[in-house]
């Protein structure tokens, strides 16, 4: 989806499921039976390829280094190569990525209401509007992930992105585009599965008084690994797609195979408007006729 521009489709993607059995801590006086490997849900994402995936936190990614170098773009002459001077433009873009997307404990039981408002609150002013009007069309999900009742993260988060100096029709912009992936429980069956949020950032750079800080910028969201039926039902709520049916498990192995396996985004990927890795892949969700 974008922001600060016309909202339009938000696709969402898949999971993937292994199920498993959570052995409940006994009360019998005898010797309790001791669970094997295969009756402990696993976290998918517990063992990454370091090389696609930066780190398990926020503060991880904006450490990262900034691609891209200021001398050969133009437009960046007044900005320079001093990453200092993106900072506070780079700190409000994840503010909001942490709220919107790392924060399910604060999420979780919110009303819509009282959801957009924390969301909002970590977002630039230039975003709320869009962020009133994607609530308005359904699709909280999107911008804020809690967890419908009977589902549970699994360890940590995982955040695969990357920052670039680039120049968008003349004009210097800050590029910052990747995958946050969750690892989910369904609580009773104990079906173990992923959400993936795919994000592009195109932000607008001041190269006058206010030097460095965006004053706009567009937000790209695609989703993979939910049941949407599901997530309609839950008024916006995610529900992952755990289930053990064809379909769930097919979701499941495609966005662990396409998003995943690849989470990086490219300069391309992020100035294109039309790119696929940023337009949803309906193979990767369950779903709702």
């Amino acid at each position: 989806m974008v922001l600060a521009a016309p909202l339009r489709r938000r696709d969402l993607g898949g999971l993937l499921s292994c199920g498993a059995v959570l052995l409940g801590a006994g009360c019998a006086r005898g010797p309790a039976a001791v669970a094997t490997a295969d009756d402990v849900p696993r976290d998918p994402l517990a063992h990454l390829d370091e090389v696609r995936w930066d780190g398990r936190t926020c503060a991880e990614v904006l450490a990262l280094p900034i691609g891209g170098d200021a001398a050969e773009l133009d437009s960046w002459e007044p900005l320079g190569d001093d990453d200092a001077v993106l900072d506070p433009t780079r700190t409000a873009l994840i503010d909001f990525l942490e709220t919107a997307y790392l924060s399910p404990e604060a999420l979780a039981g919110l009303d819509p209401a009282a959801a957009l408002e924390l969301v909002s609150a970590a977002a630039p002013s230039y975003w709320r509007e869009q962020l009133a009007e994607a609530w308005d069309d359904g699709e909280r999900h999107v911008h804020g992930f809690a967890l419908a009742p009977g589902f549970a993260t699994i360890g940590r988060p995982a955040l695969g992105m990357d920052w670039y100096r680039a120049e968008l029709e003349g004009a210097p912009v800050l590029l910052l585009g990747g995958t946050i992936a969750w690892s989910v429980v369904d609580v009773d069956s104990h079906a173990v599965g992923v959400v993936a949020y795919r994000t592009g950032i195109v932000a607008h750079l001041d190269t006058g008084e206010d030097l460095g800080a965006a004053t706009s910028a567009t937000l790209r969201v695609t989703v993979h690994g939910l049941d949407t039926c599901g997530v309609r039902e839950a008024d916006g709520l995610v529900v992952p797609a755990l289930a053990d049916t064809a379909e769930h498990h097919a979701a499941q192995q495609e966005t662990t195979d396409s998003v995943i396996a690849s989470p990086r985004l490219t300069q391309e990927d992020l100035l294109d408007p039309g790119s696929p890795l940023l337009s949803g892949d309906d193979a990767t969700n369950v779903l709702c006729a």
